[in-house]
């Protein structure tokens, strides 16, 4: 019982409290009840996304492997909690330089820090993949008609 606080249960828990504050955050925007061209409104697929999260949370903590304690959460400490805060923080910042800088300037830089601090390896590939990923999604994007932020990249056009 001592280790409760890190088993399947308890992580679940967990994810359903930050994923029930995540909905009362999309059902106070404005936003979430905007309808779009086709019909649907804005916040039809964070919503459905949020839901399906939270249901797989409640499974976790009902599941009849509730109890035990995952291998690498055993030894989970505030190192490793310190670097998810940084992960989480370092997103935040990606989002807010991609919509002013562009898409396709910012990704590979993120990318690239990220692969190699993860241990990506070695460099040449890490390179390769940072530059690649962003173009193929830029390329998959424009095909299906979705724009991401162009940023300053028409200013060099």
């Amino acid at each position: 019982m001592s280790k409760w606080y890190r088993s399947n249960q308890a992580i679940g828990i967990y994810i359903a409290v930050l994923i029930a504050l995540l909905l009362i955050y999309i059902f106070t925007t404005p936003w979430v009840f905007r309808e779009a061209r086709d019909g649907f409104y804005l916040g039809f697929f964070p919503l459905l996304g949020a839901v399906a999260m939270m249901l797989c949370a409640l499974a976790m903590i009902i599941d009849p492997l509730r109890r035990e304690v995952p291998e690498d959460v055993e030894e989970f400490g505030w190192r490793d909690a310190g670097s998810a805060i940084l992960l989480l923080v370092g997103v935040g910042i990606y989002f807010s330089v991609m919509r002013e800088i562009g898409f396709l300037i910012v990704t590979p830089i993120f990318l690239f820090i990220y692969m190699f601090w993860f241990g990506v390896r070695p460099l040449r590939q890490t390179i390769i993949l940072a530059v690649t990923i962003p173009l193929g999604i830029y390329i998959l994007f424009s095909v299906i008609g979705v724009r991401l932020p162009n940023g300053i990249l028409p200013a060099f056009i």
